[in-house]
Order: C-alpha cells, then sequence, then structure tokens
C-alpha cells in the first residue's frame, strides 16, 4: 500500500487518461456527459425557507466501468471531502438526479446473464450494495452505550451470525427464513476472511467500532452483489487489519465477485491493487481520472508547477486559498500549532483517573488485563495507569485489544467499574468509610465525550444550538443548566465554526453574525463531517475535567479536521493560513481584536484520545499506551517529544514497525 503524494491544486477541467485495457465487456455503469444533482435544479424553496445549496456534482462526467476487462481494473474515488466521496458512490448506484437523464446507464445489468443469473439484479440499488462509514450503530439495535457490556443477553440482542444473514425477527416464517437461509460454505468463507469466525455468537451490539466494520462489509457481501461499493473502509481499523482487509477485497475484486469500488481519503494508503483512480476536490468536480499511476505523476506535476509559479511573490500574498491545499508532511510546526521538538515541562496537577491492577473478564474471556505489568520496578497483575490534570494522552493498539473498554471504564459506562479498582476523580464509584461513592451525574458533569457510539445514539431531532448547549445537561434530552458565561461560549463556537455548520450558508455570507440558524437546522439535516464537528465542540465547549475524543476526527472532511485539531488546542486564539508550503497557524483576527472567549485546553484538564490515523493525533498528545491483543503480553508505555504528526517515527514507535 501507499501513500498520496501531497496534491495543492484544483485543476480547473477534468484531465482524462486513456486506458490501456485490450478488452472489456458492457460497462456495468457507463456515464457519458452527466451532471448531478442532489435536488433538482428547478426545483423552487419553500416560502419562509431558504433552498438549501444545489450545487453541481462532477459536470459533465464521462465514465465507464466495465463488467469484465483484461487486465482487471479496480477503481477508487480519491477526494478530501467525505460529501463528495460518498456522492460519488451514490452516483455509481443510480441515486442522486442525472441530466441528462440518458447520460447515466448500467448495460452490464440488462444482459442475458444478469437476466439468468438473478433477475433483481437488473435494478443498480440490488446489484449494486453499499457500505459507508455513517452507517449508525442502531442498525446492531442501537442501546445505551453501558448495554454492550452487561452479561445478561436479551432475546433482541441478535447475534453476529443472525445479522449476517438477516434472522433478526423474534418469530419468523418459513418464508422469511427460507428467503434469507445463507449457503453455509458461502457464510464461512466470508467470515473466515474477514476474521469474524470467533464472533458469530456474540452480541452484536457488543461488537467493538473495527469488527461492526468488518460485519457491515460481511453482510453486504453475503447478499452477493455485483458490485461493493465502501465509503472510507479502512477508518477505524488498525494497520493490520487494514493491510489482511485490504488482500481480501483484492482477492474479491480480482475475481469479480464482487467488483470492488474503494472510496478513500488523501492521507489513506492506496492499496497496491487498485488500477485507476478518479480524484474529486472539494468543489465536486473530477479533476482526473484514469490509470492510477498516471493520476498519481499528473496530481504531483500540477503541485510543483503551482508551487513553482508562487515563487517570491508567494511570501508576500495573504496565501493559498484552502481549496489548493490537503496534507504535508513536513513542517516546524504541526497543524495545532506545535514545534516539532516539544521542550516544555507541562504542569500536572492531581489524578483524574486511577487504575491499579484493573483485569475485566466476561466469564473465562479475558478483554483487559490478562498480564503481568512492571510498576515501579515491581511486577504487578492487571492494568496499572493514572492520567493526571494537564497531561495529554493517546491510547492505541490492535481492534479488540480493549480501547474501548478501557475508555467505558473512565467514563463509567462499563458495569464492572464498581468492582473494578478504579477511581475517577479521585473516588470510587461504591462508597468507602468517611468517603461516599461518586454517581454517573457527577462524572458525566465533568466529562466530555465525542465517540462513534455516542454520534449514533446521538438524537438527531435536535437542533444546533440544542445540541451544543447539552453539554451542560445530565443527558442530550434533558434541559441544559447553562452557567454563567455558557451562552457566549456556545455562540462563540457557533460563530467559529459556521461554514461547518450552516447547511444554508451562500457565498458572501461568511461574515453574517446573524446564529438563527443555528435554532432552525436539525442534527440530522448535517452532512456526516458537520455532526462529527458538533458532537466534537460539545465535549470540549464546556471546559470540562477530561476530554476524550475515541475516533472522534474520522469522517471529517481533511481541512475541517485541521481547524478542529487548532481549536482544541489553541480555541479561538489562531486560526490556519494556507500557503504553498500547507497549513500554517497564525494568530486569529479575534484574537488581534481581544475578543477570544473559547481558549483551548488548559492545564487542569486531561485529553485521552484514540485513533487508527496519524493525521487524526493531536499534536498535544505526549503520553501514550499501546495495549496488546489478549494473551499476548504487558501493554507499551512511551512519550512522545513531539507532534506524531510531524515524525513518522514517533507512530512507528507505536506499532513497533520500526527497531528501536
Amino acid at each position: 500500500m501507499r501513500k498520496t503524494p501531497a496534491l495543492f491544486f484544483a485543476a480547473s477541467r477534468c484531465l482524462r487518461f486513456q486506458n490501456t485495457t485490450r478488452r472489456y465487456q458492457d460497462p456495468i455503469v457507463n456515464i457519458v456527459n452527466g451532471t448531478f444533482y442532489r435536488q433538482h435544479p428547478a426545483s423552487k424553496s419553500v416560502d419562509g425557507k431558504d433552498a438549501p445549496p444545489n450545487p453541481p456534482l462532477f459536470p459533465d462526467l464521462t465514465l465507464s466501468l466495465p463488467s469484465f476487462a483484461t487486465p482487471n481494473q479496480h477503481w477508487a474515488i480519491l477526494s478530501p471531502s467525505s460529501n463528495i466521496r460518498t456522492a460519488f458512490l451514490q452516483i455509481l448506484r443510480g441515486q442522486l438526479i442525472c441530466l441528462p437523464p440518458t447520460a447515466r446507464s448500467h448495460p452490464y445489468l440488462l444482459s442475458p446473464s444478469i437476466a439468468s443469473k438473478n433477475p433483481k439484479l437488473r435494478f443498480p440499488e440490488r446489484a449494486i450494495e453499499y457500505v459507508g462509514f455513517d452507517v449508525e450503530r442502531k442498525a446492531f439495535g442501537g442501546a445505551y452505550l453501558s448495554a454492550r457490556y452487561e452479561s445478561r443477553v436479551e432475546e433482541t440482542d441478535f447475534s453476529l451470525a443472525q445479522y449476517l444473514t438477516g434472522l433478526t425477527s423474534l418469530n419468523p416464517g418459513d418464508e422469511y427464513v427460507k428467503e434469507h437461509t445463507v449457503d453455509e460454505e458461502v457464510l464461512l468463507q466470508v467470515v473466515r476472511d474477514l476474521e469474524l469466525e470467533k464472533l458469530l455468537r456474540k452480541p452484536v451490539s457488543q461488537l467493538s467500532n473495527g469488527q461492526s466494520r468488518r460485519a457491515r462489509i460481511g453482510k453486504a457481501l453475503l447478499t452477493r452483489p455485483e458490485m461493493l461499493c465502501l465509503d472510507a473502509p479502512f477508518i477505524g481499523l488498525d494497520p493490520f487489519v487494514t493491510q489482511h482487509i485490504s488482500k481480501v477485497l483484492y482477492r474479491l475484486a480480482e475475481s469479480s465477485a464482487p467488483r470492488i469500488i474503494l472510496s478513500l481519503r488523501p492521507q489513506d494508503a492506496i492499496p497496491d491493487w487498485i488500477t485507476h483512480i478518479a480524484y474529486a476536490g472539494e468543489d465536486g468536480k473530477i479533476d482526473a481520472l484514469g490509470p492510477k499511476e498516471q493520476v498519481l505523476r499528473y496530481l504531483k506535476q500540477q503541485y510543483e508547477s503551482i508551487e513553482a509559479s508562487l515563487g517570491i511573490e508567494s511570501e508576500k500574498s495573504s496565501g493559498l486559498d484552502a481549496k489548493l491545499v490537503e496534507l504535508r508532511e513536513v513542517g516546524l510546526l504541526s497543524r495545532d500549532a506545535f514545534e516539532r521538538n516539544d521542550s516544555s515541562s507541562p504542569a500536572i496537577g492531581d489524578p483524574v483517573v486511577e487504575m491499579e491492577g484493573v483485569s475485566i473478564k466476561y466469564g473465562l474471556n479475558a478483554v483487559l488485563g490478562d498480564w503481568q505489568q512492571g510498576v515501579n520496578g515491581e511486577v504487578k497483575a492487571g492494568l496499572w495507569c493514572t492520567i493526571r490534570q494537564g497531561q495529554r494522552w493517546g491510547v492505541f493498539g490492535a481492534n479488540g485489544s480493549g480501547k474501548t473498554t478501557f475508555l467505558s471504564l473512565v467514563t463509567s459506562d462499563h458495569p464492572q467499574t464498581y468492582s473494578a479498582p478504579v477511581r475517577i476523580f479521585q473516588r470510587s464509584r461504591l462508597p468507602s468509610p468517611g468517603q461516599p461513592g461518586i454517581t454517573i451525574f457527577d462524572i458525566q458533569s465533568r466529562m466530555g465525550h465525542s465517540s462513534p457510539e455516542v454520534h449514533a445514539l446521538f438524537p438527531k431531532y435536535l437542533t444546533v444550538r440544542k445540541a451544543l448547549e447539552s453539554a451542560w445537561g445530565d443527558t442530550p434530552i434533558t434541559k441544559p443548566r447553562l452557567e454563567n458565561g455558557a451562552s457566549k461560549r456556545v455562540e462563540s463556537c457557533l460563530r467559529w465554526f459556521k461554514s461547518e455548520l450552516n447547511p444554508l450558508l451562500k457565498e458572501g455570507q461568511a461574515t453574517n453574525q446573524n446564529l438563527d440558524w443555528a435554532t432552525q437546522t436539525i442534527f440530522g439535516e448535517l452532512s456526516f463531517s458537520a455532526q462529527r464537528v458538533l458532537l466534537f465542540l460539545r465535549a470540549t465547549v464546556r471546559n470540562p475535567d477530561i476530554v476524550i475524543l475515541d475516533e472522534a476526527f474520522s469522517g471529517m472532511d481533511d481541512l475541517v479536521r485541521d481547524k478542529c485539531l487548532l481549536f482544541l488546542s489553541r480555541g479561538e486564539a489562531m486560526s490556519l493560513h494556507y500557503t504553498e508550503s500547507g497549513p500554517k497557524p497564525v494568530e486569529s483576527e479575534v484574537a488581534k481584536r481581544g475578543e477570544v472567549v473559547v481558549q483551548g485546553l488548559n492545564d487542569r484538564q486531561a485529553l485521552l484520545c484514540v485513533s487508527h490515523s496519524r493525521q487524526e493525533v493531536p499534536g498535544c498528545i505526549r503520553e501514550w499506551v499501546c495495549l496488546p491483543e489478549p494473551g499476548t503480553g504487558p501493554p507499551k508505555f512511551g512519550r512522545f517529544d513531539g507532534p506524531v504528526e510531524l515524525d513518522t517515527r514517533r507512530w512507528d514507535e507505536i506499532w513497533s514497525w520500526s527497531p528501536k
């Protein structure tokens, strides 16, 4: 697998490279000069309401995906925008409005071979399956976060095997069972390829994020589609599982069972087996299309020519448009304004979380702490770890290593928190002589938490403003107790992230300070990236004693993620300035006016961050722990001497890819 080179351009038109295919049959998807829209361009807004932006997507797109080719073609859509990547895959499935309507067709699905195989596959939405990162956990029968750790399994907690086959009804009829019965040999092959064999009897509500992602891919494969569109398939998977899953997908793609189309972020490693790329900018235009090596070579040349043309004059300019900038892994400062080598000595305060010999088991199955760990020169059983005020921790490990369990002990969502040797804010959950136990409401009021589970279960009907104000409530749906200055902090966040959170924002309105849109727009109307931004702000806006970010930046568009990373550490005091050498943190206009309301993390706060992507690790992270897979020994602890972003050796140290 290889990294995408730094791309710093926005082409005015699509460059289409000629395919080297020597033979191919009817296209499974054929688009000739088609332009796509989310709503019909002739539609009018409802009286009294602003119409959402409806820009043309992929204007004049011409693309042909052969059903069979020699040599094989394996395509990926590459874009810094999650919305654009998803829209591209939706278009392949026959979704979104195409103008002219005849510009898009699926010739192979109308062929006699499909009719004889399965007439239902004549319809694109049946023949072309989609698995997206934003599929909610509610598809697994979502419940409150702690439910996944309960020992009792209810009848409605269906197993992974039931989920894969679709047999999730309590009293299924014979016809229903017959329709959802899957060939056992096919089922075993799929679960074996995706490493799900040991999880078949496990309730899906108890699967980790990475395990649930593999389960969704497996369920799609069992429908036997002609094509499978995977939207950011490697997000949430550890590097080792990523390589394994990539090999499985390659085997399936090579046999056209099914054909595989990937959507990838610029920072993702492009699998070696991908042969063709469509690169799209955030403006919804295809900038380059064709064989992978030619496209990547062209993009690199475009960046180099733009950099050369800027020359000395660029130093005097106000900077490049953000559309021209993606990611560059060099620089003296990280994107959140930390130096490459950090020699500072942060103030470390009282313990926030103390774990002294934690071991979590379900029966005989150990999921955390099944090891002997060196502690102050002694060897002790279980997990020993102390997180203090002012510390910034990274929590890493393979899928299934216990990261989510670790965090559930910190948030007290795990029922074994009562019996485990865990102290939160220097108090145990159960009372002790002379000291009462700490309640779940006390804990939650002092924590900010953003994660895929929180996202999946968050009420979609709340307005943007109420969603942010819920940081001051016991739950998202209870009335918040807005303390002094709370409203001012909420409004500052809404203004700072207005361009990311306001779906009705039109060009020229960026300077408008009116926040009526935040009380008119509901959470469910936002894009997936914007929802992630709002939950990130909800976790940080109150300045809680500990901020927990569990894959909080995954799913965000690249430039938005960078803005959030900087906001986490610097608040409104700094903004990203885009130059030919990449994003550069500078003093913000708000800071120059002395109007900063929301600061970044302070010395009394602690931070816990879980991520599988180096670009999503905040530059302030210094302490780290890498949890082992069960039965493989104790965890690894370490300390970074600077941002992970600026030195790959720091990332390699976690995963032991490089010799120490």
